[in-house]
Parts: C-alpha cells; structure tokens; sequence
C-alpha cells in the first residue's frame, strides 16, 4: 500500500501557538513501525502543503483539538476520492465518534502498539472502526524515528528548526485543566538512556527539542541522560516543570549536555490558583529564585502563563508583569483558560452551565477566544486585563529591559538572536491576535446569569 501520513496546520499565522516551528517525532516513529512493503510519506503541512492528487490507499491524519477543523477537511477530501482515512492523536481519543464522521477509523490511546495490526486490516480491506490500545506503550525497544521521510525544513527563520526527541511519556500531576494524564497515562515512562543516545547520535542536525511533556521527572534517568549527551555536543530546547530549578546539580548537567532554553508552564502568579494546579502546589523554591537559577546557568526562559482560573481575581495582570519584570523572563506566553474537551475543567464547566459553546473546536474560533463564564472576574475585566498585560509584557521598552535581566555574558550570538527573534514575532503575532472578535463578551454577568 501507498500511505500517507499528515500532520495539520491552519494556515493563519495567528493560531500558532508556539513561536517557532517543530520537526515531529510521532509520524516518523509510526513510519518506522509501518511493516515491510508498503510506501511511506509524511506531510507536515506546517513546512509543506500536501498532495491531494498523490495517489495514495492509505491516509493518516494526527490531530490536535485545535487543529481538529482543518484535520476533518483533509479527511473529507481524501475519503471523497475512495482513500481510507485513519485518524489518532489526543482528539479523536477523547471524542472517537466525533472524529469517525469523517474518518474510516479511530485510533484511541496510543498507536504503536497496533499500528501494525491497523496497516495489515487495511491491506486486506478489513479495517475496522475504532482501534483502541489495550495497555499504555512500552517505550523500551522503539525503532528510530524515519526522519529520512520528512521533506526540507531548514526554512527562512530566525531559529533553525529543532528536531523532536522524546525520552519519556505520561504525567503524574493530574491536573484540571490538562488531558495528559487521561490520553498518555498518570505512570511517568522514561525511555533507557542508551536507546535515546542512539537516536540523538542518528539525527544529522546539532539542535534538538525534547518533546516530553515533562522533561526531567525521573532524576536519576535525567542525570544519567544529559551525563552521556555531554560529548555529542548538542544544542537544545525542552519543556518542563519549575521544579527543574530545585535540583542544581541537574540543571548543571543540562548545561554541560547542551540545553540553550526551556518553556516553563508556571501557569499563575496568585497563591490560591497554584495551590490549584498539581505540578505547582508542592513546589519547594519560590518562582523568583527558580528563575534566577535557570538564568544562573545561561538558560533562556519561555514563561507560560494562563488567565481565567476560577481562583484567581482582577489583580492577576498587574502581578504577572510585575513579576515577569522582576524575573527578566526572557519571553511569555500568554494564554486565556481553554477548557480542553476530556479535560475535567471541561466536564465541570459544562456540569456548572458556564460554556459559552460546547464544541466550541468546531466553530473556528481564534486562540484566547474566552469560551466560559470566569469566576473570580467579569468577562470584560478578563478580556481587558488580558490586553493590557499582552501590551505591556511586549512594548519594546519590557522586551529591552528583560534582555538584561540575564547577564549578557551568560548569552552567546545564537542566544542573542533567538531572544530577538522569539520577542519581535511573539509581539507582532499577539498583537495581532488582539484585534480578534472576542464573541461573548458581555453574554454573562459575574454572577453566570444572562
């Protein structure tokens, strides 16, 4: 069989979520478990467009809830010319009879432990409606990613593109507004060290981007890891946790393998919402001195930031530039609460009458659009304080003074541009993002009532 697999993209610049672009791992990993005798190709529609008059038999399409409206047209579009069409990913494992309307099948959980068994139904024209994986994946064992199959990606950026490596899988910390732990597991799986080394010493580029969703949990396979990644002279991104910070001599083994800048969800500022969050509630260092520590070791910081908690009130902007000041965060994300559909914010939201839109993924609206009643606040003094601070945190007098706030020494010329780079886009695209429509403001008062 001829197949094809496609990662989504929506096309406007201002639905991207992140600052840069990623070369995946998830459909060269499956490329890599596809049995012999069939033809492979991989659509990342982020760096190419796809294909359609390709010929092809078999089409699969990953698919994140954002991105679910665009996934749903390429697999209307196939399925009208006779191709099957798979889908997986965290979408469809949470809304599989959603994603079967315009899918032949379904994927739910995760795929590598019946991929092969999906491809061989579908050879022989037996391909059933729902796949859904019986046990968590075992992560020792898994073949080397076929990055051969991804087109070029060197791009026009500012940042050269960074190749995805994964070295564990799950989360423990159960957050509300988070479906990590329902679609990958709450066991945190770490893959053996001499595998991922392998892997890293196969890739033909020297900047990588950990994948994890929580990078470092296990500290020993973490120290073990960037121990023995010291001698390739890598450079690299992840993302993780603040309480990175609490260990220090990882965080000088992570310099000494190569590690550049993390993304670090610190979430919110006001005490009672980061009681709140898991990953946050037991924290043993302060986010002041985490962030003085990560600078300490010339690490630049992306700190993510989320507005709309049930805990938190009005005061939460005027505190989180106050603090990304005080901490010379390198850059910010800012994001209003998304209540994630398999997420328990979800569920509970919608049990408490506060959505705005229940399938509010298929309706195209713009990242940040507020979609549920807040509590601690109006929708107006959300959506306000929302601008003021995206304002704000990236005037050029704000991205100036937090240049300095790592000792320019600490950061080399690539540093020096990626700050630029990262700072300059992220203003242009938030900014722009802030003329969107936002579609229910003023449809509830403070007290959720019409």
């Amino acid at each position: 069989m001829k197949i094809k697999l496609i990662a989504p993209h929506d096309p406007a610049e201002n639905t991207l979520s992140s600052p840069f672009k990623l070369q995946r791992v998830n459909l060269p990993l499956l490329a890599a478990l596809t049995p012999p005798g069939h033809t492979i190709t991989i659509v990342e529609e982020a760096f190419a467009p796809d294909d359609l008059d390709q010929e092809v038999d078999l089409v699969g399409i990953t698919v994140l809830t954002e991105l679910a409206v665009r996934a749903y047209q390429i697999g209307d579009a196939y399925r009208s010319k006779g191709v099957k069409v798979v889908m997986g990913g965290i979408h469809p494992t949470v809304l599989p009879e959603e994603a079967l309307e315009h899918a032949d099948a379904v994927v739910v959980g995760e795929a590598e432990g019946i991929w092969s068994q999906l491809v061989a139904d579908a050879d022989s024209g037996q391909l059933q409606r729902i796949y859904r994986a019986a046990t968590t994946t075992c992560l020792q064992g898994l073949p080397i990613p076929r990055r051969d199959l991804f087109s070029e990606t060197k791009g026009k950026g500012y940042i050269p593109i960074p190749i995805g490596v994964e070295t564990s899988r799950g989360c423990p910390n159960d957050c509300e507004f988070c479906c990590i732990g329902q679609t990958l597991g709450q066991k945190y799986r770490v893959r053996p060290v001499e595998e991922v080394i392998a892997e890293i010493e196969a890739i033909d580029s020297p900047h990588l981007f950990f994948v994890d969703d929580a990078l470092g949990l296990n500290r020993n396979a973490a120290k073990k890891l960037f121990t023995e990644m010291i001698p390739l002279r890598r450079q690299w991104l992840a993302q993780g946790t603040v309480s990175l910070a609490e260990d220090p001599e990882l965080l000088g083994l992570m310099k000494r393998a190569g590690c550049l800048g993390l993304l670090i969800g610190f979430e919110s500022v006001q005490s009672d919402t980061q009681h709140e969050v898991s990953k946050i509630r037991n924290l043993k260092i302060d986010f002041l001195e985490a962030t003085r520590r990560f600078h300490a070791e010339g690490f630049g910081i992306l700190g993510c930031f989320v507005f709309g908690f049930d805990y938190e009130n009005k005061d939460v902007f005027e505190q989180t530039f106050e603090f990304v000041m005080k901490s010379h965060m390198d850059c910010v994300q800012l994001r209003i609460l998304t209540p994630y559909p398999g997420t328990r914010l979800y569920t509970r939201l919608a049990h408490e009458g506060r959505l705005f839109d229940s399938d509010w993924w298929l309706k195209g609206y713009p990242p940040d659009t507020l979609l549920y009643q807040p509590k601690g606040m109006t929708t107006d003094e959300l959506i306000n304080g929302f601008a003021w601070l995206n304002r704000q945190a990236y005037s050029f007098s704000s991205i100036t003074k937090r240049f300095f706030g790592m000792s320019p020494w600490k950061r080399t010329l690539f540093g020096c541009q990626v700050y630029a780079g990262l700072n300059f886009s992220t203003r242009k695209r938030y900014f722009k993002a802030l003329k969107n429509t936002q579609p229910f403001t003023g449809a509830f008062n403070a007290t959720g009532k019409h």
